[in-house]
Parts: structure tokens; sequence; C-alpha cells
């Protein structure tokens, strides 16, 4: 195994010009390293995220405001994060990353058990924060995920898919070899696409695209309705995006991360 470009490989954001390195096989730590920024990052993500559309559940804010929200708390989770775990931030970005032989299938479970207890911490530090009167309110409860009531729930699943193509397609781009040299930019980039798919459908679901985005605020508030939308809906679209990209767009890809690690 070429441990040299290990960081390149786990923590693609980086690209391929990326000079951190690592001189000796893996131990727990570097698998801590992982799990501790995916924590973080997750958590951090769900605080600005929830934060941002607490007062507009009120008609504090507008969906513009909760939509920009959204796509800079991704902006800035990558922008953290992104040099030591890749900032997956998301299951089913972690899914793609292992189809694409980005990361190891033992290192699937450390990004997607980091994620949800990073949901977890970082939607308890917003529901402790917020005032009372901004949390209790009537209807679904504060930053929960659930579809516009005028909406089936297999309409929402085939929204919540597609959202989750979108997405997937933009984050599989930006691993591509062929865009290693405009690394610079991506947190940007997958920030504004998170913005311009909430603007598109937040009104109608949420516009989730990530289970962890909706299982704290659930946890916390006791309310799962439609929950089930939000889990399988993008792990379809990831599953559908990624298996597309890497058959049909992807070229020349190198694969260097060792199924062994």
């Amino acid at each position: 195994m070429d441990f040299d470009n290990l960081y390149c490989t786990v923590f693609p954001f980086l690209g391929s010009n990326t000079i951190l390195k690592i001189e000796s096989k893996p131990k727990i730590l570097d698998y801590l390293y992982i799990a501790s920024a995916e924590f973080l990052g997750t958590g951090i993500l769900l605080f600005l995220s929830c934060m941002g559309t607490t007062l507009g559940i009120q008609g504090g804010v507008s969906s513009m405001h909760i939509s920009l929200n959204s796509g800079l708390a991704v902006m800035t989770a990558i922008q953290m994060f992104g040099h030591i775990s890749g900032a997956h931030v998301n299951p089913v970005v972690t899914l793609s990353a292992l189809i694409l032989n980005e990361i190891t299938l033992i290192q699937v479970p450390i990004y997607i058990i980091s994620q949800i207890l990073g949901s977890l911490t970082g939607c308890a530090f917003q529901t402790f924060m917020t005032p009372k009167k901004h949390v209790d309110v009537e209807g679904h409860g504060v930053c929960v995920t659930a579809p516009h009531q005028d909406l089936t729930d297999w309409q929402a699943l085939g929204i919540e898919t597609i959202l989750t193509v979108i997405l997937i397609f933009s984050i599989c781009a930006a691993w591509d070899h062929r865009n290693s040299d405009k690394m610079d930019s991506v947190p940007l980039k997958i920030g504004l696409v998170v913005g311009v798919l909430n603007l598109a459908a937040g009104a109608f679901t949420g516009a989730s695209m990530n289970p962890v985005r909706s299982i704290g605020p659930a946890v916390w508030s006791g309310d799962y309705t439609a929950h089930w939308v939000y889990w399988v809906g993008p792990t379809i679209g990831s599953l559908l995006a990624t298996y597309v990209y890497k058959y049909l767009f992807q070229r020349g890809r190198k694969q260097t991360v060792d199924d062994n690690m």
C-alpha cells in the first residue's frame, strides 16, 4: 500500500497535489482523527443549520435566509475539516466515497457513527441554547425535516432522491482527478449547490439530502414524521448518482486505497 498518498485518497477534497503525508502504517490515532473531524464537522453543521431556521419557523426570516444558511453551514464544515477527514458530514457521501474507492470498508462505520453522534450533539446544543418560546412551536419541531402537508410520502421520497442525485453528482465531480487543480474552491462550490437545492425544494421536504441532518432534530423534538423518507431517499439518490458517475463519466481513475487498510 502506498502510504505516501494516503491522505490524498482518504481525504479526497484535498486533491492529488496535497503534500500531507503519513510515513507509517495507520494506527488507532489516525482513525480517531477521522472520527473527531466527522463528529465536530457534523455537530457544527447541525448547530448552524438549526440555529438559522429557529426564527424562520415563526416567520422571522425568509426562505432565502434559511437556504443560504444551510449552504454556508456546509461550506464551513468542509473548510474546517476537509483536510482531515474529507468532511463528509453525511452518511450518503460516505457511501459514495466507498463506491468510488475513496475510503475503505473498515472506515465506513467510523464515519457514520461519528456523524450520528455529531448530529445529536449539535442539535442538543442548539436546543438548550435557544429560548424556550422559539423551541416550543406548533406543528413540527424546530429544524425537523418533514414533507409539506400537501405532499404524499412518496412524492417527498422522490424529491429527496432527486436532490441527493444532484448533490452527489456535484461531489463526485469534485473528487474527479480531472478537477484536481480546482480544489481550493470546493467548500464554496458544494455550499452553493446545497443552497440552491434548499431554495428549490426546502419548502417541500426541508431539502435534507442527509440522514444525519434529519435524525438529530427528530430525536430531540420527538417528531419522526415520515422520517424514513430522509434515510431511504438520500441513500437511493447516492447509489444512483455514484454508479452512473463511476461507469459513465469517470475516466482514468487510479485506485490508490488498499482494501486491507
